[in-house]
């Protein structure tokens, strides 16, 4: 019985872990939106090498947002275990 109790309590666990990365993850992507927004309002503020760094930055940001949405949703997977 210890053993389907152990792993029973790996599977919360891995569980409840997987729940914190996909937390962490969401609220990278929040905030890589934030600061792309930001960049987004300075290039359009700004001219000439600035404007297109700032957008360079901002497209940047809004690619890593996108990998952290990804992210999450694959631990986001894992924290509901097998189907």
């Amino acid at each position: 019985m210890a053993a389907k109790d152990d792993g029973v309590s790996y599977a919360n666990e891995y569980a409840a872990t997987a729940g914190q990365q996909a937390a962490f993850f969401r609220e990278q992507a929040e905030r890589h939106r934030r600061e792309a927004a930001m960049a987004r309002l300075s290039a359009d503020l700004s001219g000439g090498s600035d404007r297109e760094e700032q957008t360079r930055r901002a497209e940047h940001l809004e690619s890593l947002g996108r990998y952290d949405d990804t992210m999450a949703e694959a631990f986001e997977a894992r924290a509901r275990g097998p189907q």
